[in-house]
């Protein structure tokens, strides 16, 4: 007992120290734009990322998590198959497809007992192919 309490105690460590980098975006963070809905592939499955506007929601050292205008159309059957996600751009230009609540995790670290708890951090997917997208001017 006393090994899986601190088997947990570090696994709960290890999470919280993989996020310690997410924040919130700076002001004037462009959105993107994806110009129609586009149908990825992933080791997992698939995804479909709708067309529309995508607003920067949270960012860490690698890049920028965008979330989608409306829910990500999956193959999984939980949540009928519509997950909170979008697109994490990294600082190099590759893409992601990511599931989850990077903004929520951000304000909760804020209040948290660790200040990075890391449980609701979002889960990225490698896909094909890229989607093209363009940034949106601020005004």
């Amino acid at each position: 007992m006393k090994h899986l309490l601190s088997a947990l105690l570090t696994s709960c460590l290890l999470i919280s120290c993989a996020s310690k980098d997410l924040e919130r975006c700076a002001p004037g963070t462009p959105a993107i734009q994806v110009a129609q809905a586009v149908e990825c592939t992933h080791k997992d499955g698939k995804v479909t990322l709708p067309a529309g506007i995508y607003q920067p929601e949270a960012q860490s050292s690698q890049g920028i998590y965008y979330v989608a205008p409306e829910r990500l159309k999956t193959s999984g059957i939980i949540r009928q198959g519509h997950e909170r996600g979008g697109l994490f751009i990294a600082n190099e230009g590759w893409e992601w497809i990511w599931i989850g609540h990077p903004g929520f995790e951000v304000d909760e670290n804020k209040t948290s007992i660790l200040k990075k708890r890391g449980i609701l951090m979002p889960t990225c997917y490698k896909f094909e192919p890229y989607v093209n997208y363009t940034k949106v001017k601020t005004r």
